[in-house]
């Protein structure tokens, strides 16, 4: 029972993190030098990142939405198996969440090439 009570921090402190997070870098002072940049370095990285987390993310989608199909198949062809059948429902859980997890990392990306980067 103490597992399904912990279950519910990491989400919760991970939105919390995201949805703060812009108010703090707001108060940093933007006073500092930067170097001047080398002959044959890109000039905007920002790009670049949003680019790989959106693959990065559809890849992941990819793969949740074939471990959903993959988690009903086993519980569609259980047949009375019990254990085929949770292990179908846990399939199903665990790829819903693990979805979820990837949602909360491309907003983190997103927040972080938003207010520090730019």
């Amino acid at each position: 029972m103490k597992m399904k009570n912990n279950i519910y921090i990491l989400p919760l402190s991970v939105f919390l993190f995201v949805c703060y997070i812009g108010t703090a870098l707001a108060d940093m002072d933007d006073g500092w030098d930067t170097p001047n940049k080398p002959d044959n370095v890109v000039e905007d990285i920002n790009p670049t990142l949003v680019n790989m987390a959106n693959w990065l993310l559809g890849f992941v989608g990819l793969i949740a939405v074939l471990m959903v199909i993959y988690g009903g198949f086993l519980y569609l062809t259980s047949a009375g198996d019990d254990t085929r059948a949770e292990n179908g429902k846990k399939t199903i859980s665990y790829a819903l969440i693990g979805l979820v997890i990837a949602g909360f990392a491309y907003a983190i990306v997103k927040v972080v090439v938003a207010t520090i980067l730019t």
